[in-house]
């Protein structure tokens, strides 16, 4: 028997708590897990009355963690839940919720309906930021965010920074292992999904902002560049590895094309003793920017593909033949060492193969949807 979950990360709530959540029980009959993420004692009284409604249980963080993190122990104890019962009946549909008051009932109940016709998929209530009501920092955090996030991965998402969010168990592994600690891993868990092959749908919600949305506890500077962080990372470890392999290659091709410069023959004069040279270091680097790559640059926005390595082979030896002809052409023209002309026809092809590698060879099988029309 499949079993519903509601998250809800709190810190501080409002003295209603416990109302709300009789609510939701009403409206989904779902089990209710509330995160008190080191509310404090002044808080105790309204954590207790949430923990005496049927079908409640209060989870506790000695001290403030994170929303990241509360949202992870309430994944955990449903993953612990669902490990006691028996093989067979190990389903559930998990929903996650603010507690700020910006999220209707009705609304997460119709996310819940939507995981059992989209299995395997995410489902984000999306709101709409065009209402005067709507407070100026989340119009502009969420504008800036969904644009970043379509370029960093190419996922148009109207909403990025929506807190209710619904999934099936299938997804419950993937979400703990989703990186981020505080409001980065709403956009960490984005980031994971699209590149896994996760559908990432949308459902239109109502959009309620409470005396200005004065209860979010989001912190416009320093949680925005924790935000911003997540979109940067990738292509900073990613520049960070070539730089490496760069180091590799051009250590590598130095002393080949010396070693290969006093041979006699057709084969290492000219052309031909650059492509061997250019070869032998390529082989060496692409090794060790292929581990570098797989295991670190793009590890959180895909699952292991055996075909990935197939695809940077190939993507290799094109990028080392067209290095080749630039390095010997410019050397040939420019009249300049081939070490020196291979540094710029190198840093010119990094830029294609950080696309190639994102969008084809770590890209996974993306499957994309929406459920709302849009």
């Amino acid at each position: 028997m499949e079993e519903t979950y509601i998250v809800i990360p709190a810190l501080e709530p409002a003295p209603g708590l416990a109302g709300w959540i009789g609510e939701l029980r009403a409206r989904t009959g779902a089990r209710v897990l509330v995160i008190d993420d080191g509310s404090g004692p002044a808080y105790q009284e309204t954590f207790g009355q949430a923990q005496r409604v049927e079908g409640c249980t209060v989870l506790r963080h000695a001290q403030n963690m994170g929303k990241g993190r509360a949202l992870k122990s309430g994944f955990a104890f449903v993953r612990m839940q669902l490990e006691e019962r028996p093989c067979g009946a190990r389903g559930a549909r998990i929903l996650c919720m603010d507690c700020d008051g910006q999220h209707l009932a009705e609304d997460g109940a119709r996310l819940l309906e939507k995981t059992k016709e989209r299995p395997g998929s995410l489902i984000l209530g999306t709101r709409d930021f065009s209402g005067a009501h709507v407070p100026w920092r989340s119009r502009i955090g969420n504008r800036i965010s969904s644009w970043i996030l379509k370029r960093a991965a190419g996922c148009s998402i109207g909403d990025t920074q929506t807190g209710l969010r619904a999934f099936d168990s299938s997804l419950l592994d993937l979400m703990c292992e989703v990186p981020g600690e505080r409001f980065e891993y709403e956009t960490e868990m984005l980031l994971a999904c699209t590149g896994a092959g996760v559908p990432v749908l949308e459902e239109r919600i109502g959009t309620v902002y409470v005396d200005g949305n004065e209860g979010s506890h989001f912190r416009p500077v320093r949680d925005s560049l924790q935000v911003l962080a997540v979109f940067l990372r990738r292509p900073v470890r990613f520049a960070v590895s070539s730089f490496l392999c760069a180091f590799v290659d051009l250590a590598a091709f130095a002393c080949l094309e010396h070693l290969l410069r006093g041979r006699e023959g057709a084969l290492y004069g000219g052309f031909g003793r650059i492509f061997l040279a250019t070869a032998g270091a390529r082989i060496l680097s692409a090794a060790c920017n292929y581990a570098l790559n797989r295991g670190w640059v793009f590890r959180e926005q895909r699952p292991a593909r055996t075909d990935s390595a197939l695809r940077y082979l190939l993507l290799g030896t094109g990028t080392a033949a067209a290095s080749a002809l630039c390095v010997s052409a410019s050397s040939g023209l420019l009249r300049i060492r081939p070490e020196a002309a291979k540094i710029p026809c190198d840093a010119a092809l990094f830029f294609l193969s950080y696309q190639m590698q994102k969008k084809w060879v770590f890209a996974g099988s993306k499957r994309e949807g929406r459920s709302d029309g849009r």
